[in-house]
């Protein structure tokens, strides 16, 4: 018979790698007094039971059973294989439809039994009941660390801070934080402060050039203004991995948590800014990534959308949005409209329709 031995450990640290070692070591020496049995090879991961694909050698062995190379698979407890019912029963079922059996050592159960199928269901609800018992236990534990104001930075991922003795503190890439929101709101494109920073070279932990959206996400926290707000978005479930309504959510703010880097006018004046930038990109439907044209936000259709600035054989035209979006938008036909025709109009709105131009 040919085995294999499937072990998994829910985390990276020493003492479950040991643990995960011993497992290892606990199954050869069982199929070596095995005359009849035939090792195929020893599975193992080191990553969550709840997502079988976040499991390359769960789903490798799973790859081989189905192609017939295997025979049994030992693992030492349901939970082990999985704590997510649903996809237990799943990829049992499919072992058992191809003569797979797996075997679990703490249950004392084998799914090829005439009796396993409605015990194995039940273990299995349990085991992942267990799993959500100890989710929701740390997140608690969370909760109840941010109502303290207690809380880590992780791997030091925010440009300007270090944490001493757990208490943020700016470190070198203060002035570069100093220098973004100075230059946003002297009018410069965030293109050109990625440039500027990288020939100033301020650059990730990877040697690449800070993204737009660290950038904007370092114009909106309030990390430097020297606040901190815990919790900022809902738990998620976690089986869905959608906000669960039925877990407690509080977000906590922590004024004057730690040393600024900027003072909290100049923060104000910048989230004010970004506020009129997307309001700007909602009212002309247009991703703001550069200087806008002037008359972006002034010309809209009859049918009531933006027209926004496009190349057409070489030559600019404004199109109405609902038809540039094709089957999202909302079925206009309006023609487009040569540059040279608007340029030139003095107006706060202009209202292009089939018969002409309004200005209001």
């Amino acid at each position: 018979m040919r085995i294999a031995v499937y072990c998994r450990v829910s985390t990276k640290q020493e003492e479950q790698e040991d643990s995960l070692k011993i497992q290892k070591e606990a199954y050869l020496s069982l199929i070596s007094i095995r005359s009849d049995w035939e090792l195929v090879g020893v599975y193992a991961d080191s990553l969550s039971g709840l997502n079988a694909e976040k499991r390359p050698d769960f789903m490798r062995m799973i790859g081989d059973a189905m192609d017939g190379k295997i025979d049994r698979i030992l693992c030492k407890s349901i939970s082990r294989f999985s704590r997510n019912s649903a996809e237990c029963k799943k990829y049992t079922d499919m072992l058992r439809n191809r003569n797979v059996t797996v075997e679990f050592e703490k249950e004392h159960l084998s799914t090829d039994e005439p009796t396993s199928t409605f015990i194995f269901s039940l273990m299995s609800a349990i085991a992942e009941n267990e799993s959500r018992s100890i989710s929701e236990n740390v997140k608690w534990g969370y909760r109840e660390r941010f109502s303290r104001g207690e809380y880590n930075l992780g791997n030091n991922r925010i440009l300007g801070y270090d944490t001493v003795e757990g208490k943020l503190v700016p470190n070198k890439d203060a002035d570069a934080v100093r220098l973004i929101y100075d230059l946003f709101l002297k009018g410069v494109t965030i293109e050109e402060i990625r440039r500027q920073l990288a020939d100033m070279g301020v650059l990730t932990k990877n040697g690449t050039p800070i993204s737009h959206g660290n950038i904007y996400f370092i114009l909106q926290n309030e990390t430097y203004k020297g606040d901190k707000l815990l919790q900022k978005t809902h738990p998620k479930d976690l089986i869905t991995k959608q906000p669960d309504p039925n877990v407690p959510f509080e977000s906590h703010y922590l004024k004057g948590d730690h040393e600024a880097i900027v003072n909290e006018e100049t923060w104000d004046a910048v989230q004010a800014k970004l506020k009129e930038h997307r309001e700007f990109e909602k009212a002309v439907g247009h991703r703001r990534t550069g200087q806008p044209h002037f008359l972006y936000g002034k010309v809209f259709c009859e049918c009531g959308e933006p027209m926004v600035r496009k190349t057409r054989h070489g030559e600019k035209v404004w199109v109405c949005r609902g038809r540039y979006k094709g089957r999202e938008g909302n079925g206009c036909t309006m023609r487009n409209v040569k540059e040279e025709e608007l340029l030139g109009i003095d107006g706060e709105r202009i209202v292009v329709k089939r018969d002409g131009i309004d200005v209001a």
